[in-house]
């Protein structure tokens, strides 16, 4: 009774907290009454139609009246500094709006000055902030508004080619056309008819990293030369749903903080699709194949792979019927461009193998390409500090209680001593005006540097990188090191595990740190049997592996305990959810860098709940407990790692 009143009363508090920052963050707003919310509502649709540029003349897409700005059509000096919005009618007949920042000081109109593009998180818009050092250097910012987001109409598709990609190429397509102060140069990669071409690069995290990936495979005339996607995606289906489980935790604050961003500014809010891809997940406790579909279609994976997507003839989304994708776009690999990938180590939505991934993908187009990382990015602090865990005031059952947390506080925004802010700077001077790269980069075009704490990192050599190949095998090369685990008593999944949430995990002990302590560095896997209380590892074949005797759920991590500490602690707070039977099946865990000290003891945690995965669990009350064993293959860079006694 103890255990369930403080897991409940903790994770309800937890939760509207979550939801409340993730709304407010995304500039939500709301009404006193359903009345007076309607009445906005529908005020700001209103003002949202009156938004748009008219109907343009022999189908083309018209463009709103664009405030005075600067020309080089006059010799004479211009000087620059102007800030002014611009709005378009996009082919879908929705308004593109963005901002126009004009490079500060006198526009060099002989040489001309690149432009740089900004996109905004999911539930944001644009913004004149935060671009003084940009423009000082030469650049011209535009700053958008994605479609559905800010002063864009439509709904929010979520980076559809075939939507969002034209709008994007819309905006490109608009600069050209207008601002004649824009820098042009010969590519000679590109045929003669791109050249001269554009000299343009963007920046953005998050949703404002997934646009940036999108343009460059998108635009035929291969406008940006220079990308920095910052804790951005590289396959939706594994971002959302990793091992076939909903990441309910994170999809809860996304529709929060997309709704109240997009339908707050009277827009369309998540499209149809998105909204029945969602519900459908909720009430059958997984994704429908449709809705799966759909997401890969709007990921770098899709080209990436090159594993085409067709509509089916019996869609399994009743949505396809209203608005049907089309995935006309194929999946073509990307062409070459220079990449400054950063990424978060502590980031739960979009962890570090989304960012190997994009690194190994674009690093093969053949430009440059690096990769960085960093103590921060999706953070959604929700941890019970030390002080309020119920071994510090509950006896005599304190080991058996333990407040799980959604994740702890994030921390640096660099690697080291590379702030990532200076490096995007830097990295878009190098490749767009040609100005030489700091130091600090020196050595990262042949090793990654993986954060492990707040101004402490390592570099690893790309080619020796542990990190399992794309094929899905295990851990291999000359870092890895391989320890056997098994639970020595049954793990609790489903609806048992559900009511005990608040039982510490299973600590399968994998070993201790050396004299010298150990560096844990790259992306883990596991070669485990999961099998019910009967050692039934197999599904039977003619059942649906969803089917009542076939669907555990188990969540599972590496986690540290310092000398004289009794708790575990979830390493970067990035865990993995493992489904169903198991036989001896090779599991990819989550990137980490980690420095253990002396002593620290190293540990794969296995849980039957978890609160990022808060109505997750398995609904198969056939199989309330399992039993693992195998192997984990570890990346240790640095140090040693005893063999647990």
């Amino acid at each position: 009774m103890h255990q369930t009143f403080l897991f409940r009363f903790w994770f309800r508090h937890t939760f509207i907290a979550i939801l409340a920052l993730a709304v407010v963050g995304c500039g939500g707003a709301s009404s006193d009454t359903d009345t007076d919310a309607q009445a906005q509502s529908q005020s700001n649709a209103d003002a949202a139609r009156g938004r748009g540029c008219g109907n343009a003349k022999d189908g083309a897409p018209s463009q709103c009246k664009v405030p005075p700005h600067v020309s080089c059509r006059n010799e004479a000096p211009v000087e620059g500094g102007n800030s002014y919005p611009v709005k378009l009618t996009s082919a879908s007949g929705e308004t593109i709006a963005f901002q126009v920042l004009e490079p500060l000081g006198e526009i060099a109109c002989g040489e001309g000055h690149p432009l740089v593009l900004h996109g905004h998180g999911f539930g944001g818009s644009r913004t004149t902030e935060g671009f003084q050092n940009y423009r000082e250097a030469g650049f011209v910012v535009i700053s958008i508004d994605q479609r559905g987001f800010g002063e864009s109409t439509g709904t929010v598709r979520v980076m559809d080619p075939e939507f969002e990609g034209e709008d994007l190429i819309q905006i490109l397509d608009w600069a050209e056309a207008n601002l004649d102060y824009l820098r042009y140069r010969d590519e000679p990669e590109l045929p003669d008819d791109l050249n001269p071409n554009l000299v343009a690069g963007a920046i953005g995290g998050s949703y404002g990293g997934g646009y940036q990936i999108l343009i460059h495979g998108q635009d035929p005339r291969r406008r940006l030369d220079a990308l920095v996607p910052d804790i951005t995606w590289y396959d939706l289906r594994y971002s959302l749903n990793p091992g076939n489980v909903i990441k309910t935790g994170w999809d809860l604050v996304l529709v929060a903080g997309g709704e109240a961003g997009s339908t707050g500014q009277g827009n369309g809010g998540l499209d149809p699709i998105i909204r029945e891809t969602l519900a459908r997940g909720a009430t059958l406790n997984r994704f429908p194949e449709a809705g799966l579909d759909f997401i890969y279609y709007h990921s770098p994976a899709y080209r990436c792979t090159g594993e085409p997507v067709f509509v089916a003839e019996d869609p399994d989304l009743l949505n396809y019927q209203i608005d049907p994708p089309a995935y006309d776009v194929a999946p073509t690999p990307f062409a070459e461009v220079d990449v400054l990938l950063t990424q978060g180590m502590r980031d739960t939505l979009f962890n570090f193998n989304e960012a190997w991934r994009n690194f190994e993908c674009l690093k093969a187009s053949g430009g440059d390409v690096r990769l960085l990382t960093h103590q921060t990015g999706h953070i959604l602090p929700a941890e019970a500090p030390d002080e309020a865990q119920p071994a510090e005031y509950v006896d005599p059952t304190a080991d058996l209680l333990e407040l799980p947390g959604f994740q702890a506080a994030g921390g640096q925004f660099s690697c080291g001593d590379i702030s990532v802010s200076d490096a995007t700077l830097n990295w878009l001077e190098h490749h767009l005006l040609g100005r030489p790269l700091a130091s600090y980069f020196d050595g990262t075009d042949s090793e990654v540097c993986l954060s492990l704490d707040d101004g402490e990192s390592i570099s690893v050599p790309m080619e020796a990188f542990p990190a399992p190949d794309l094929s899905g095998g295990e851990l291999q090369g000359e870092f890895m090191v391989e320890r056997a685990v098994a639970t020595v008593a049954p793990v609790a999944s489903g609806y048992e595990a559900a009511a005990t949430a608040t039982q510490p995990p299973a600590a399968l002990v994998l070993g201790q740190a050396g004299a010298n302590g150990a560096t844990l560095g790259g992306i883990p896997t596991a070669r485990l049997t999961v099998s019910d209380l009967a050692g039934r590892a197999d599904c039977e074949v003619e059942l649906d592996p969803y089917a009542p005797g076939c669907d555990p759920i188990v969540f599972i991590g590496l986690g540290k305990r310092g000398v004289g500490e009794s708790r575990w602690q979830l390493i970067d707070d990035q865990i993995k959810p493992v489904r169903g039977l198991k036989n001896q099946e090779v599991i990819e865990l989550v990137g980490i860098g980690e420095a253990l000290a002396p002593g620290d003891e190293l540990a794969m945690l296995v849980y039957g709940f978890h609160p990022q995965f808060p109505a997750s669990w398995s609904r198969d009350a056939l199989v309330p407990f399992v039993n693992l064993e195998g192997t984990v293959q570890l990346p240790v860079l640095e140090g040693s790692l005893t063999n647990p006694l």
